[in-house]
């Protein structure tokens, strides 16, 4: 009993380290197969063959799905950059702008006389509120579109990393099914064709 408990014992931590590090949802096979798998609970003894042959598989199915989430990110990431950096002339327009409303007002500060100071505001602020006010209605309408480009991005890096997960699940079933068959059958021998990743 304690050899049954302790091989199993180590198909289990081996079955762990191949599942995938990201820690989302593709775990979950895993714990299922060892939640369900008829032939873990009830053999007798453990064919490790099984597992020497199966483990590689799915080790390579997780790499997959590693490195496919992590192009994804990348993807996105590069994306992103591109769209915030496309927006920079327009950012800096408006800074420039904000900033010669601003130094337009200060340069009232400079009047000595209070009347000369107070008539240089009531010229000098009206036409400045057009101005911000332009400046108001172009920064609501930029944010808007970069709004809208970030958010196409987003979908397309739901979307990747959505794919990825469904061929991380479907490839990796496959291979927990044939991995419980091999369990279940005394006289496994290593399959002759070779399991794609």
């Amino acid at each position: 009993m304690f050899f049954k408990t302790s091989t199993l014992l180590l198909a289990l931590v081996a079955l762990a380290a191949a599942a995938p590090s990201s820690g989302i949802a593709p775990s979950a096979s895993l714990i299922d197969f060892m939640m369900h798998s008829q032939s873990l609970r009830t053999a007798t003894t453990l064919n490790m063959h099984c597992f020497d042959w199966y483990l590689p598989i799915l080790k390579g199915h997780s790499d997959k799905y590693e490195e496919n989430y992590k192009v994804c990110a990348e993807k996105f990431n590069a994306a992103k950059w591109l769209i915030d950096t496309s927006y920079g002339i327009a950012r800096n327009g408006i800074t420039s702008k904000a900033k010669e409303t601003c130094d337009a007002l200060m340069r009232c500060e400079y009047e000595k006389e209070n009347t000369k100071a107070f008539e240089c505001y009531s010229k000098t602020a009206p036409e400045q509120s057009v101005i911000l006010n332009t400046i108001g209605n172009n920064a609501t309408d930029l944010n808007k579109q970069l709004i809208g480009e970030l958010a196409l991005i987003d979908f397309d890096l739901d979307v990747c990393q959505t794919t990825a997960e469904r061929v991380y699940k479907e490839d990796s079933a496959d291979s927990f099914e044939e991995l419980n068959a091999c369990l279940e059958n005394d006289n496994w021998s290593q399959p002759t064709t070779t399991v794609s990743n």
